[in-house]
């Protein structure tokens, strides 16, 4: 009995360094891909800007290793808060007021948007090259959590840690915090909604938290540039993935291609 509760024990207690050794390791510093699915991209929201941050994502999948990384994902029922469809007479693109789901006198403004990212269809999965890549790194190199984030009908929610209203948070902090995360390095759809929402919530958990600008798209540069300047403001870090990957050398880089 002593024996098993030991072995359980130093079983938890390794849970924060549960990824296998690799000289290209980004130690305490996790990727968060948020909302790359096909709905967003070529999808009933799609976006022609969207497809050119897709090389960047591939390549923090490929030449790099995470202690964690977490997909977000759109999960929206049919009748979804954001989905002009469930308002009478409303089109993509209207606001409408909606009550706080714990505070009725409360209001908040929704932005109305065609249906998108409806569970168990196309437009809700991940883009096929970073959910193929996923698949091949989760529970090799690095231990993967898909954020279904808005699966309430009655509020929305952009960030990747919980719904706009604070009613409901995902289970992200507390992977991170399992996980001794300390910088959250952001990618994703869109700079001006999800991404930002993510990147915001971050800071405000105390998250050192990078943007990677040129993995991120928004439908307009002013639309991403207005974003990028507020998330600055915020005290989130941004950077194009090659000055990153020049101020976050992995160990095999550092000495010259030997692995330590």
């Amino acid at each position: 009995m002593w024996t098993n509760s030991l072995i359980c024990l130093l079983a938890l207690s390794g849970l924060g360094e549960a990824v296998p050794y690799s000289s290209q390791l980004h130690k305490k510093t996790a990727l968060a891909i948020v909302d790359v699915q096909n709905d967003f991209i070529t999808g009933s929201l799609g976006n022609t800007r969207a497809p050119s941050i897709l090389p960047k994502i591939y390549q923090l999948l490929d030449n790099h290793t995470w202690p964690f990384i977490a997909a977000s994902q759109d999960w929206h029922p049919i009748g979804h808060v954001s989905f002009a469809s469930a308002h009478h007479g409303k089109a993509s693109g209207d606001l409408v007021n909606d009550s706080f789901v714990d505070t009725p006198t409360k209001i908040e403004t929704q932005m109305l948007y065609a249906d998108h990212c409806v569970p168990n269809t196309w437009g809700s999965e991940l883009e096929s090259g970073v959910q193929s890549r996923l698949h091949n790194i989760e529970g090799f190199t690095s231990p993967v959590n898909y954020i279904k984030k808005a699966q309430d009908h009655r509020v929305d929610s952009y960030s990747a840690f919980a719904d706009n209203q604070y009613h409901r948070f995902t289970t992200l902090h507390s992977e991170l915090s399992l996980h001794g995360i300390e910088t959250l390095v952001v990618t994703g759809l869109a700079t001006s909604a999800c991404v930002r929402g993510t990147s915001i919530d971050g800071i405000k958990l105390g998250y050192e938290v990078v943007l990677i600008e040129d993995a991120t798209e928004s439908f307009s540069a002013e639309d991403k540039a207005t974003a990028i300047a507020e998330l600055k403001g915020w005290g989130v870090q941004v950077m194009n993935l090659t000055t990153w990957e020049s101020a976050n050398p992995t160990p095999s880089k550092q000495t010259g291609g030997r692995e330590l």
